[in-house]
């Protein structure tokens, strides 16, 4: 059996490696690096019901940012299905280090499963206090770089025995307050690219067209990378060095990902639950015994895959998910009997509450789905966009009316199925 550690940060676009040189040396570098990983709905509270339970926002029904007390009014009984339910059963010592899901902070109740368990309050902000086992604790310094080092210690004592371990930092979400160290690393840093704001929005909502330009993304994006930098040399370095210390990195499989990516003013859009790359994609990497080092793959994974995989690992029975065990994939990067299509989905449309931060678009909810080089986006108003990634990999030149009309209908026809099924059928829906 293995010991698996999960490390979820929070709002952090895939193109924004380059300040986490530890990450990309001792983690990325070193197993596979999933560039297709994607989010399986990219907010924050949903996308962590997903990642816990293995289950679709399509399936869990949990579509909202103001997640916690519809996890818990949930009829599938979420909250205790959960992947830490699951491997403690199994014998497994569980630590929970971090932001859980969006509402919980406000009970200081253990959820079920957790032997140890440090949660930071603030849902995203770094606030100055954590959950310690059930008592509020008030900190000096982040509390995302606290709850680091308790996870450190968790994963150093429970050397010799099973363990899971997940480490949530609430960094590198707004507002961006990195220590004086790291504050003004990044200073005058501009993220330019050819949709930053861009002039020509044809093919997109007629909502979309209408925006203005947009502002304050320059500062966001200078914050996101301070605190990035904070994290990977206070934070996950000192996870990894512990397990070095501690002679697990043997037996010890790391998934590193993010709840969703993030805009700084492509298509004028700003923040999360977007159905375009920036936000929908997610960091994506995993290291371990048996993974293939410096594997570069373009396989469509996402959250709901770590769910499977971590319980393959440690030799437990997987009950009813959508996801997929990626141990087929260590070897390689790539599998035969894999996914040829992908779908991502939009938080419920309702806002301002209970959805803060969910995007609340005027054309309703969206789904996204990846096939091949084509990024398919359908809207609850029936609006439909079509990208060539290869060719198009900033979305600016939507080719849904110009298409071949039958492959367009064929996926959205995918998208109808997809988004009604679970289980084998989702899988099968994926494959065929």
């Amino acid at each position: 059996m293995t010991n698996v550690l999960w490390i979820v940060d929070d709002d952090h676009p895939p193109y924004m490696m380059e300040p986490m040189p530890f990450t990309r040396k001792f983690i990325r570098d070193i197993g596979i690096n999933f560039e297709e990983g994607h989010a399986d709905v990219p907010l924050c509270g949903p996308a962590r019901v997903s990642l816990l339970t293995g289950l679709s926002v399509n399936t869990h029904g949990v579509d909202v940012n103001a997640t916690w007390d519809k996890f818990l009014a949930s009829p599938l009984g979420l909250n205790h299905r959960t992947i830490a339910t699951l491997l403690q059963a199994a014998g497994y010592a569980t630590g929970h280090f971090g932001k859980y899901i969006n509402g919980h902070s406000q009970d200081i109740t253990v959820p079920p499963g957790w032997n140890r368990w440090v949660e930071t309050i603030g849902d995203g902000k770094e606030e100055p206090w954590v959950n310690e086992d059930g008592a509020v604790l008030m900190l000096e310094g982040s509390p995302s770089i606290y709850a680091a080092k308790a996870c450190a210690e968790f994963v150093g004592m429970a050397s010799g025995q099973n363990w899971f371990a997940q480490y949530c930092p609430t960094i590198p979400h707004r507002p961006y307050t990195p220590s004086p160290d790291y504050e003004h690393m990044y200073d005058g840093d501009r993220r330019e690219v050819p949709s930053t704001n861009e002039d020509n929005t044809g093919g997109k909502p007629h909502w979309m067209r209408q925006l203005p330009a947009a502002t304050g993304h320059q500062s966001e994006f200078e914050g996101k990378k301070e605190e990035l930098r904070e994290l990977d040399q206070r934070g996950i370095k000192e996870i990894y060095q512990t397990l070095e210390a501690t002679g697990q990195l043997e037996n010890t499989v790391i998934f590193f990902v993010s709840d969703n990516g993030y805009h700084h003013a492509e298509h004028r859009l700003m923040r999360k639950d977007r159905p375009y790359w920036e936000s929908a994609q997610v960091p994506f990497f995993v290291k371990g015994p048996g993974v293939v080092s410096g594997g570069l793959s373009q396989s469509f994974v996402n959250h709901l895959d770590l769910f499977p995989t971590t319980l393959e690992l440690a030799g437990v029975e997987t009950p009813e998910h959508d996801g997929r065990s990626l141990v087929p994939l260590f070897s390689s990067g790539m599998s035969r009997n894999w996914r040829k299509r992908m779908l991502v989905s939009g938080s419920a449309a309702s806002g301002p509450e209970p959805n803060p931060g969910g995007a609340k678009e005027p054309s309703g909810n969206w789904w996204l789905l990846r096939e091949g080089q084509r990024a398919f986006i359908l809207r609850e108003n029936g609006h439909r966009e079509l990208y060539w990634m290869k060719s198009d990999p900033y979305q600016m030149r939507s080719k849904a009316e110009t298409a071949d009309q039958a492959m367009v209908q064929q996926m959205e026809d995918y998208v109808v199925a997809i988004r009604s099924a679970s289980g084998d059928e989702r899988r099968r829906l994926e494959e065929e």
